[in-house]
């Protein structure tokens, strides 16, 4: 019973997150700080082959987060504790669990590049560069109306052996 109240809080947390308005940004929330926050709970709401108690969520490329992202670092999510590494070798990623691809410039090419490298891993790709999922990541979060928001590239995802909860793709503005 007790875990059954914890996911629904859980989801309720989501639901809520994913309504902040950008307006909030302005009143000492950053957009990392909530873009934080949406990577932690795609780490809820994913589970991987693996069962290791370590669930790595790597920085790639230069870090938008700053400390905002070190507040994730040591939560445990699904009785994994979250380690937050930045790094920028591309190889180093592959042994992530959750990789944020802050590619600059946003190119096409960059990210199929880097999507080529960690291809045959068990690795969520997150980035929030204009229609990455058309470039073969797997979340690409965004800000529409106000409010951050993510698409999902569920057969990405499903390729790389990894299973995105229904709850979480439900919350998302598009899945394909």
């Amino acid at each position: 019973m007790y875990k059954k109240s914890i996911k629904h809080l859980l989801l309720l947390v989501t639901i809520l997150v994913s309504q902040v308005p950008a307006v909030v940004f302005a009143e000492n929330v950053s957009e990392y700080t909530i873009k934080a926050g949406f990577i932690y709970n795609f780490a809820k709401f994913t589970q991987w082959p693996d069962k290791s108690g370590e669930l790595k969520v790597c920085i790639y490329g230069k870090d938008p987060f700053g400390n905002k992202i070190d507040s994730i670092d040591g939560k445990v999510s699904n009785g994994r504790t979250i380690r937050v590494v930045r790094t920028r070798r591309i190889d180093e990623v592959r042994t992530c669990h959750i990789v944020f691809l802050n590619i600059i410039p946003p190119e096409r090419y960059l990210f199929e590049r880097a999507l080529k490298k960690i291809d045959g891993a068990h690795v969520l790709t997150v980035s929030d560069a204009a229609n990455v999922t058309e470039f073969g990541v797997m979340i690409g979060l965004s800000i529409n109306d106000d409010k951050v928001a993510f698409d999902v590239n569920h057969t990405m995802a499903l390729a790389s052996n990894l299973e995105i909860s229904a709850k979480l793709l439900r919350l998302a503005r598009e899945v394909n």
